[in-house]
């Protein structure tokens, strides 16, 4: 018989005219085929999980000024967002970026060191590197290995050609061969152990130009393929809602209980988009201005079985969008000031399918065949993001500073078509990163160490569980998202994330 709590889910700016051309093409082409927008990461998040930085595995000069980027270039983190920037480098530059971040009480750890180079002549330019990523289980008591840590691995590479004097373009592949996703963990609570598997890859096709007015313009294409496995390993059953120990279980003589339970969830995401790009400098001044727009479109083939709910996850879609404007100034003095201020209006729809005909309580009537829709989930999202930052850069030292605030608001609207019920709810909540670096910098060799402290995230559950339980019966994670419609009003036991970054930069 049907339990409705069995199914909670979850320009005119005067562009040179081949690139009008480019886009003029490239635009309907993606219609048809796959591709990503990741120039900026639009995270969907229904609930503040605290995920820390995994994928901060690549250096950025401007990550201690908030992450700043729509008006200020980074002369490192530009290129690795779109591959045709490294043509901007002139030269060859080294790096080595060891990082470590650690959630508070207990809820993982992450240490990190990525290695590589980048090079760019006369016409060609590229780039190649790895990390090494070793990741510690959140609240683990084990002593064996396997159930202390996991690690994950990363390589890229990336070349690109001078199409003339103001045009490059460029080409990227990211591959990370992951043993676990951040935050993951947190989305089922009473498991004994979650043994992950997978990858994640990402492929890039960049254009960057400049105007004979001094103002540049980039376009980005993109396709991002999540494939994980979660093999997650109870302790106890959990037939007829049983949720304690199996020999408890026995000495009452409940029926139909098993000694272990292990369950295997696939999680899927595949991700299309573009990246548009423009920024000028304010004729005499020192100020600089940018504006950005991306597109992306998520398709969600599986969603992985959470916590509580034994049920396949079915399909869903998001469609997400930002548009921002950044501001950037640097005085005589080799003090820079910038801000950036992005909206991310999101659309998002998650399903699930029945799997036989659930019939109604006297079974005289087929209340929903199978394959048909049992329960609907929409949400709309309006998020913000405010990033503000001021550096200074000597001879021999940096100094920098920053803060970037996101806001997350949505409203959710389920469907529940075998009860025949309608709710609303609403959540917002924002997350706070502070960042500060301090470098030195010598004749062949450039160090900057920077910090962040990240808080409003944590271990979620709803109101209506009681406790700290995520019920996340229908989310999906890809790289710090979660998107599950929770069946109550959000509560949250803080957690903060602490990240410290060392960036060694060689030039040649």
């Amino acid at each position: 018989m049907f339990d409705k709590k069995t199914y909670r889910i979850d320009s005119n700016i005067g562009f040179h005219n081949l690139f009008l051309i480019i886009i003029a093409a490239v635009v309907p082409l993606l219609m048809l085929w796959p591709v990503d927008a990741r120039a900026q990461l639009i995270k969907l998040k229904t609930a503040p999980v605290a995920t820390g930085d995994q994928f901060l595995v690549q250096p950025s000069v401007n990550v201690g000024m908030g992450g700043l980027s729509i008006a200020l270039d980074d002369t490192l983190a530009d290129s690795f967002v779109n591959p045709a920037k490294a043509g901007r480098l002139g030269g060859t530059r080294v790096y080595m970026n060891p990082a470590f971040y650690k959630v508070t009480d207990g809820n993982g750890a992450v240490k990190t060191l990525s290695v590589g180079g980048l090079t760019s002549g006369n016409h060609w330019f590229g780039g190649v590197g790895i990390a090494i990523q070793e990741m510690s289980r959140p609240h683990t008591s084990s002593n064996r290995l396997r159930d202390q840590s996991t690690n994950n691995n990363y390589f890229w590479m990336q070349a690109g050609r001078a199409l003339n004097k103001s045009q490059t373009l460029g080409a990227r592949l990211h591959w990370a061969g992951l043993g676990a996703m951040s935050g993951v963990d947190m989305l089922y609570p009473r498991s004994r152990r979650i043994d992950q598997d997978g990858y994640m890859m990402d492929l890039r096709l960049g254009l960057d130009g400049e105007t004979g007015t001094g103002a540049r313009y980039e376009a980005l294409a993109l396709f991002t393929r999540t494939d994980m496995t979660h093999e997650v390993i109870y302790s106890y059953s959990r037939n007829n809602g049983c949720m304690i120990e199996p020999w408890m279980c026995n000495s009452i003589m409940i029926p139909e209980l098993q000694p272990s339970n292990v369950e295997e969830n696939m999680d899927k995401t595949n991700t299309w988009g573009l990246h548009f790009g423009y920024d000028q400098p304010v004729q005499e001044s020192n100020w600089n201005w940018g504006s950005i727009l991306t597109l992306n479109y998520k398709t969600h083939p599986k969603i992985p079985n959470y916590e509580l709910m034994n049920i396949p996850r079915d399909p869903g879609n998001t469609w997400s969008f930002n548009a921002g404007l950044g501001a950037s100034n640097t005085s005589d003095d080799n003090v820079t000031f910038g801000i950036d201020f992005i909206i991310e209006p999101i659309w998002s729809n998650t399903w699930v399918e029945a799997q036989n005909d659930i019939w109604n309580q006297e079974e005289t009537e087929v209340l929903v065949r199978k394959g048909e829709k049992t329960i609907e989930n929409d949400f709309e999202f309006i998020n913000s993001v405010i990033k503000t930052g001021v550096g200074w850069q000597g001879t021999h030292a940096l100094l920098e500073a920053g803060i970037l605030a996101k806001t997350y608001r949505y409203d959710l609207k389920q469907k529940d078509y075998v009860e025949d019920t309608y709710r609303e709810q609403e959540e917002s909540w924002t997350e706070w990163t502070f960042s500060l670096a301090a470098g030195a910098i010598f004749r062949d060799i450039t160090i900057q160490y920077t910090t962040l402290i990240t808080t409003g995230t944590g271990q979620p559950g709803t109101a209506s569980t009681g406790g700290w339980t995520m019920n996340a019966a229908n989310a999906f994670s890809m790289g710090g998202e979660f998107i599950f419609a929770p069946d109550g009003e959000l509560a949250l036991e803080s957690a903060k994330v602490f990240t410290h970054q060392l960036t060694v930069t060689l030039p040649l």
